[in-house]
């Protein structure tokens, strides 16, 4: 009952992107594969419409739909009648989790009993077991943390939902299984404010994440870098050096095959451990940063349609490295748990506008001392007002003011309003608020990984 279950939330998540594809196929058909990707979003969205008008499909599903039937057009070379969605995508589970909810407590029972969860589960004794015989009740007791129990009499019912059996793999490569228990919390609603204060983010390669505080049209904080240290960093590209050099071994047909997939695993494993700790530590301090200044939002730029240009191997795996959707996804239900709104802003002219005079002609330069242009640049020139700062904080201001645009009637960023003050670098003429060119006062987080 419960792989049926796992199942049937696969095949109910599949559906609806099985049926974009279907619909992206008849319009792909009609028009040519050879029609840009944008007009073919903006024929989906006049053909298929939902309710008061809207699209009825997402902008990203469409154009993960369309960049598969043209990857695979090119591929077999075939007749547009010949592609179906079921022999060209095949789900695949990675992360075993075996879920509880529909067992009716035939093989799983559990109950709370001073700060502790007593179970009783129904487990083979034997490694072949062949019938019911061969099963036994087992019955454990799992005791509940103090901060966890304080989080847990915050929730709408002290009794847990039914839980979900999740494996892990430790350092060693030894497997385990262990339970997670859900608990259902009502959401914080938070005191409206005549001016609504937000945590505007940036997410980046080199550092992490560069959070500002704003509120209407100023700043109110000093920008916030996270970044992890430059040991850290190499650290993590020697790994992906020894994944190369490991498969290359295994091309060539060099050494033990099996002790080098072993190995491949391990490194992958760590690597796995080493993400997940940045995702999980940046999180958490980004909802402290917005708990401590008070705001009633955070903004992230939505990227879930920027991919590299091709031919980029290193760049598509900085991405991937770049854990973008791991931090939003864990971002989203902790906003939820603190009654913060999460938003997402487009992302479009947010590196090149100068967020203090708001010109388009913004250059990425070297370093504040060295005005030299170049696309690697980690520091933000404007030569119309001389304003000159940190690129990722200068982009983390642009997507407050990205919160503003309403594109009915504001076409682009260079349409909203700057923002006066700053904390660092050197402001606009018309800035109200001036600081020393020598003075670049910042306030930095490091995050430390690995114990």
């Amino acid at each position: 009952m419960g792989i049926a279950e796992r199942i049937g939330r696969i095949l109910r998540s599949q559906y609806k992107r099985m049926r974009c594809f279907n619909d992206c196929l008849k319009i792909i058909e009609i028009v040519g594969v050879n029609e840009s990707e944008s007009k073919l979003i903006k024929l989906m969205n006049q053909t298929f419409k939902g309710s008061k008008n809207k699209p009825y499909y997402k902008k990203v599903l469409l154009l993960q739909n369309i960049r598969l039937i043209k990857n695979w057009q090119q591929k077999i070379s075939v007749d547009f009648h010949m592609l179906s969605y079921c022999n060209l995508v095949k789900p695949i589970i990675k992360n075993f989790v075996f879920p509880y909810s529909p067992d009716n407590y035939r093989e799983l029972d559990y109950v709370i009993k001073h700060t502790s969860i007593w179970f009783k589960i129904r487990l083979p004794i034997t490694t072949n077991s062949r019938s019911i015989n061969d099963w036994e009740w087992i019955e454990g007791q799992i005791p509940i943390p103090e901060k966890l129990q304080e989080k847990i009499d915050e929730s709408t019912n002290q009794h847990p939902k039914k839980p979900r059996m999740i494996i892990k793999t430790l350092k060693g490569g030894k497997e385990y299984f262990f339970f997670s228990f859900p608990w259902d919390f009502k959401r914080k609603i938070m005191e409206r404010k005549e001016r609504a204060r937000a945590l505007a983010v940036d997410l980046g390669l080199k550092k992490i994440a560069t959070a500002v505080v704003c509120e209407k049209d100023k700043q109110l904080s000093k920008p916030i870098f996270l970044k992890v240290t430059s040991k850290q960093y190499q650290h993590i590209e020697r790994l992906y050096k020894r994944l190369q050099g490991i498969s290359l071994q295994m091309k060539r047909k060099l050494g033990d095959h099996r002790r080098l997939q072993e190995e491949q695993a391990r490194i992958y494993r760590k690597l796995s451990r080493i993400k997940h700790q940045i995702v999980q530590t940046t999180a958490v301090i980004l909802i402290d940063k917005a708990k401590q200044w008070n705001c009633n939002e955070i903004i992230l730029e939505d990227l879930r349609t920027f991919s590299p240009k091709k031919g980029l191997k290193k760049w598509s795996r900085r991405l991937n490295e770049w854990l973008y959707g791991q931090i939003t996804q864990i971002l989203e239900y902790k906003t939820k748990e603190e009654g913060i709104k999460l938003l997402k802003v487009a992302p479009w002219g947010t590196s090149n506008h100068c967020s203090r005079c708001t010109n388009t002609q913004g250059l990425k330069v070297i370093n504040p001392t060295n005005l030299t242009p170049k696309k690697s640049g980690r520091w933000f020139y404007c030569p119309n007002c001389g304003f000159n700062v940190d690129r990722d904080y200068n982009a983390a201001l642009n997507i407050f003011r990205a919160k503003f645009i309403n594109y009915r009637k504001i076409k682009s960023l260079k349409d909203t309003s700057p923002i006066p003050y700053t904390e660092i670098g050197i402001p606009s003429p018309n800035c109200s608020w001036r600081r020393s060119r020598n003075d670049l006062t910042t306030t930095q987080v490091v995050l430390v990984t690995g114990g």
